[in-house]
């Protein structure tokens, strides 16, 4: 199965200068624990902030120069020949962000693991309108993290 997986505020951003614009302690354990064992899909950028975890992940780097290579991490040019080598490497795989591949892969993913941070926030990253794709609530959970409300939702196609 193809999820995707992000954390975005009220306005959307979920990004500012290459990393995540908060510190949600419960957020970012959602996200390792709902990817633990699966494959991640994600931009040159997100790998970056996420290098320190990636050598306990199977994961699969997105981008468009051929000469980079990723200490724990597979090269892809494409998000169809990343998902294509993360399906290799495990049954589920995550599309795991920046805001242009999630764009790309909204009409492909079966599913999308959202976590909605009731706050507004500065940045210059924004996670792309979902609605339309994901119009099926599956789950919802409330929960407070570092002074902020949290919501994680499932939402389906």
């Amino acid at each position: 199965m193809i999820r995707m997986i992000a954390a975005c505020a009220r306005n959307r951003v979920m990004g500012s200068g290459g990393t995540l614009p908060w510190k949600i302690q419960k957020d970012w354990e959602h996200f390792l624990q709902s990817t633990r064992n699966d494959a991640l899909v994600m931009g040159r950028r997100c790998y970056e902030d996420f290098v320190e975890y990636a050598q306990e992940r199977k994961v699969v780097v997105l981008t468009r120069n051929p000469t980079l290579t990723f200490a724990y991490a597979q090269r892809a040019g494409n998000l169809a020949e990343g998902i294509k080598q993360a399906s290799a490497m495990a049954r589920n795989v995550w599309i795991c962000g920046g805001e242009e591949i999630y764009g790309e892969a909204m009409s492909i993913c079966e599913e999308l693991h959202l976590t909605q941070i009731d706050a507004d926030f500065e940045g210059d990253a924004r996670f792309p309108d979902w609605g339309d794709h994901f119009p099926n609530e599956q789950s919802r959970r409330e929960t407070t993290g570092n002074g902020y409300r949290l919501t994680f939702l499932v939402l389906q196609k």
